[in-house]
């Protein structure tokens, strides 16, 4: 929504008063503070719930020809398995080939309708599909119980993607 924001930024009055929320503030939201607020006033509000160190990361080293077998593979043996792609074709494409694997699975992206994207996050939740596809809009906000492992099958743009698309095992 970043041109949509920046058209409304771009009209209002020189002196008005002007309050951005947002979860961050670094890259583009950053741009937009240092851009349109004169003097800003940061407030921050912290949790009193301790951050996770349970948390396991694991790196593993593929050949490119390999690496949908092998992430049907450590999918397969979990309860509940996220998998992040960077692009809504990714997703799609990737559940398709999971298929040709034997491992049935659907997508989550901005390109779908909100009703499908409710009725795939209803099925992976209640764990009638057991793996989801997603884009980065499932990084920030879904909160799915009992997911077991986050696969980052494209690599996240920077490192607040990869805390959020990992924090969705947590």
């Amino acid at each position: 929504f970043l041109p949509q924001v920046e058209r409304i930024l771009g009209r209002i009055e020189v002196h008005a008063q002007t309050l951005l929320f947002s979860a961050t503030l670094d890259g583009a939201i950053g741009a937009l503070v240092r851009k349109y607020q004169q003097d800003p006033v940061r407030h921050e509000v912290l949790s009193d719930e301790s951050t996770v160190d349970t948390l396991e990361q694991r790196f593993i080293g593929v050949r490119s020809e390999d690496k949908i077998e092998v992430a049907a593979r450590v999918a397969a043996g979990a309860k509940r398995a996220l998998i992040f792609v960077r692009t809504t074709h990714g997703a799609d494409r990737l559940v398709q080939q999971f298929d040709r694997e034997g491992l049935p699975a659907i997508a989550i992206h901005g390109r779908m309708t909100q009703n499908k994207r409710e009725r795939a996050l209803a099925a992976f939740t209640k764990g009638t599909s057991s793996v989801l596809v997603a884009t980065n809009v499932a990084a920030r906000g879904l909160h799915v119980d009992g997911i077991d492992i986050v696969i980052h099958f494209d690599p996240p743009e920077d490192e607040k993607t990869y805390l959020h698309r990992s924090g969705r095992t947590a």
